[in-house]
Order: C-alpha cells, then structure tokens, then sequence
C-alpha cells in the first residue's frame, strides 16, 4: 500500500511544477506588476514598497494555504471566515477580559481554530452530509457565538511587539511574507512528500478505490478541516495584529478572495488535481490585482465584484482546457450515489 501511494499517478497531480497552468499564472502576474507599476500612481515605490503591499492581502493567502487541501479532496469549507473571526476574538477576550498574556492566548486561538475545523470534519464524515451544507450552517453558528463574545465594545488596542506581526518587518521584508513563504514551503511539502498528502490527492481523485486501498478516508477528510480551521484562526490574529483590534465580522472578507485565489491556483474544485506552487501564485496575482484596483481609487465593492468574475472566469478556463469530457465525468462521479457492492464486486 505504501509503495502505490508512493508511485501513484495521481499523487503526482499534486506536485509544484513550473509549466502549464502555473507558468501561465507567473506570467500574468509579471504583466500586472507591470502594467500597474507604469498606469497607477503610488503603487510602486520601490522593492520594499511592493513587498510592503503584500501586508495588505496575506492574510487571504493564509486561509487559501489552508483550503488547499480541503478542496484536494472534493470538499469546501465556508466557514473559514466564521473561524477567522471567532478565533481572533477569543485571543482577544482572553487577553483583554482573562488577563492572559498573548503568548497564551494565540496558541489557546489557534487550537480553538483547529477544533471548530475538527467538528466541521467531523459531522461530515459522520452524517455523509456535503461539506458545502455543513460549513454553511456551522459558520452561522460561529458568527453568532462570535458576536456574543465580543459584545458591543471588541477589545482593542494590543500591544506593539504583537501588532508587528501584522505590519512588521524583518530587514524590508513583512513578517507576514515570512510567514506566508515558509507555511507555503511546508504545504508543499505536505501534500507532495507525505503520505497524508498523497492520500488527500487520492481521496480527491478516487474516494471509493482510496477506501479500497487500506487509506481511512474519514479521518483523512477530518484532518483537512482541522488544518483549514487552524489556518483560518492563524488569518484572524493577523488581521487582529495588522488593525490592532478585533470585530465579530472581521472574517466575512476572507472566504470570496481566499477561494478565488485556490481555484484560479488551478486546484480542481472536485478535487485530486492542483499543486501549492498554483496558489501561492494566484494569492499573488489576485493579492496585487486588488491593491492595484484600490490604489488606482476603485471601490471595495468594485474588486469584489472583480474577484467574484476571476472565480467564474477561472473555473471556465479550467474546465475548457481539460481533457475532452474529463469534466462531465467529474460531475457524475462527484454526484453518483455510492456503491455498496463488495469490493471484489466495484473492481470488476
């Protein structure tokens, strides 16, 4: 088993290359900074001034690091917003209302994230519910504890050494980048050199023949929850850190952009399909798009608008330039009812 783990063909959909759908990505994205660097004005000043800039989007690249592998396997987590939020508020509440110091409240935040991932990788597993409608309704009720929690005065006000995380740098380059760089590294380690990663890609790919290889296909989904929560809680307290204070709905920006940026990364959305190197490329394209929109004195309301057209514009592409029918077959594995055969029966 773990030799055909090892050399299975469809864990290497997984692994980072520079060609095809990426190479296009790289592409654009050196066009853009272009393009915006010679047509609006302030948007560059210089290296730092453009690795500075990255302050502003990083915390969607974190949450999109952590809907990777959610999406590898076929599944989707809208609740990563809701998670964000409610994690940067209970950091805060300790600190503020429990006298908690930061160095404990953020890993308490953190493992809070990991657990609201774990509930949500746990009703699906459990009640064989679409992840889409479990995380739906879970990030309802987070958003209603999480307005509970932060009352009607939110903590604010932290601490210098803490806000640096969020608009700190290290010899010109953000903390957050540095942080962003090395979870990026450590995903695509995880999913291309692991054999959890190759099972996330062969639970995406194929979860009847996964299960029927020996791979416990439940608690491979469950542990990808847990990493989205914990990744969309590590988003919440650096946004916390970046304004120096927390809201109940701090975290509703993250899910359209952070999903966006998965998706055009080339990252199947029925899963099985899609390499770390694709997001880290599209948080960057997307990430400088944004801030060059905003720079050059469009709306919020207008890049929404944007970002939501690259999702479709995104998920068409991909689908046209796949092999002929491979997405028709798709639609029909991801929505057939399962077999009961035996397992003797399924591989005939």
């Amino acid at each position: 088993m773990t030799r055909a783990l090892r050399e299975s063909p469809t864990a290497a959909r997984s692994r980072p290359r520079v060609g095809g759908w990426e190479l296009a990505l790289g592409v654009l994205l050196l066009v853009q900074l272009l393009v915006f660097s010679l047509v609006v004005s302030g948007f560059f000043e210089g290296v730092s001034g453009l690795l500075n800039v990255t302050t502003n989007f990083l915390p969607f690249g974190l949450v999109a690091l952590g809907l990777v592998p959610v999406i590898l396997t076929g599944g989707i987590d809208l609740s990563v917003g809701a998670t964000a939020g409610f994690s940067a508020v209970l950091m805060a509440v300790l600190w503020k209302h429990f006298g908690l110091s930061l160095g404990v409240a953020v890993p308490l935040a953190l493992l809070a994230g990991g657990l609201l991932g774990g509930l949500n990788g746990l009703l699906i597993t459990r009640t064989r519910t679409e992840p889409l409608i479990i995380t739906l309704a879970t990030s309802f009720v987070f958003n209603s504890i999480t307005t509970a929690m932060a009352g009607a005065e939110p903590p604010s006000g932290f601490p210098d050494r803490f806000n640096a995380l969020g608009t700190g740098a290290l010899g010109g380059v953000p903390y957050q980048l540095i942080l962003f760089a090395v979870l990026a590294v450590v995903f695509s380690l995880l999913i291309t050199r692991t054999r959890f990663g190759r099972s996330v890609v062969m639970v995406g790919y194929n979860r009847d023949a996964t299960r029927y290889s020996g791979i416990n296909v439940n608690a491979t989904v469950a542990w990808v929850y847990v990493i989205s929560g914990v990744m969309a809680a590590l988003a919440g307290v650096v946004l916390a850190a970046y304004y120096s204070a927390v809201r109940s709905d701090m975290g509703d920006i993250l899910l359209l952009t952070a999903l966006t940026m998965v998706v055009l990364g080339g990252i199947n959305i029925f899963g099985g399909e899609g390499s770390v190197l694709g997001a880290v490329l599209a948080v960057l394209l997307l990430g400088f798009l944004r801030q060059g929109l905003l720079i050059a004195g469009f709306s919020d309301m207008v890049t929404t608008m944007v970002t939501g057209a690259i999702l479709l514009v995104a998920i068409t592409a991909k689908n046209l330039l796949s092999t002929p029918g491979a997405f028709t077959r798709r639609l029909q594995e991801r929505f057939a009812r399962p077999s009961t055969a035996p397992p003797e029966q399924v591989t005939k």
